[in-house]
């Protein structure tokens, strides 16, 4: 997905959209750390599904979302299983696999599900945020939350050339395949998948040293300071949405920690 496609997302004219992007930040940041913190798997549930429907509220097809949500799924899925077959101490039943017998336990079953949905509502809370607000302000509001310059000025190098080595590892594989190096050993694929991201890590090494370089050329520094962002205060629909979306969180986590 090229940045251009980020931007067009994230610019659209939903509901949601048009939300003050610190308000938007602040808030589905805060139920990301939320999410982990919920003891009870119907809590993180309701969380899920909350950030399903505010998703509808987009207007964008649902396969953006899936995209997003099928890599952690799958670690999910992973961890769901690591734990059913070893944690606890309560036998639900024994899978019996030729001489070899699994136990599922019923603790293990319980703190995998809450893990996985843990995992897929963070997951579709920080696509919500990514779809609905442009990476700049997101980064700003963050900036305005204290968090040191150094790291929001490496998140943002980051995420501008990020896009640029995707497509030049898609690039290089596009050159390999038409030396038909499809029709190569397995062993030999392997290899040459492996020269392509060594050759990327150089390039994108070489990259980020001559833009440093050039940074430094033009006054930058770790204590350069610039231009705020924001020159607008916060409307106060937002802040009333902001509060409400907040109240709701806590109340959820209260819930949580009173049941």
């Amino acid at each position: 997905m090229e940045i251009s496609v980020l931007d067009k997302m994230a610019r659209a004219d939903s509901p949601l959209h048009l939300w003050d992007g610190r308000v938007k930040t602040v808030i589905f940041l805060g139920a990301i750390i939320l999410s982990t913190a919920f003891q009870h798997w119907y809590f993180a549930a309701v969380l899920w599904i909350g950030s399903i429907l505010f998703f509808r509220t987009l207007h964008l097809p649902w396969h953006n979302l899936l995209i997003r949500l099928s890599m952690p799924f799958g670690i999910a899925w992973l961890v769901f299983l690591s734990l059913l077959f070893t944690t606890g101490s309560h036998t639900l039943i024994v899978l019996h696999i030729g001489r070899f017998a699994f136990p599922v336990y019923l603790e293990g079953m319980q703190l995998g599900f809450l893990i996985l949905l843990r995992i897929m509502t963070a997951v579709t809370l920080g696509s919500l945020l990514s779809f609905s607000t442009p990476m700049i302000e997101i980064l700003e509001t963050l900036r305005l939350c204290k968090v040191p310059d150094i790291i929001i000025d490496l998140a943002a190098m980051m995420y501008r050339y990020v896009f640029i080595i995707e497509e030049t590892a898609r690039s290089m594989r596009r050159a390999q395949l038409s030396r038909m190096g499809d029709q190569m050993t397995w062993l030999r694929q392997a290899r040459d998948v492996g020269k392509v991201a060594g050759h990327v890590l150089i390039k994108s090494l070489d990259r980020s040293t001559r833009i440093y370089k050039a940074m430094l050329s033009r006054g930058y520094s770790e204590t350069s300071t610039g231009a705020e962002f924001f020159t607008n205060s916060i409307p106060s629909a937002d802040w009333k949405n902001g509060l409400l979306l907040a109240s709701l969180l806590m109340s959820l986590l209260l819930f949580d920690i009173l049941t």
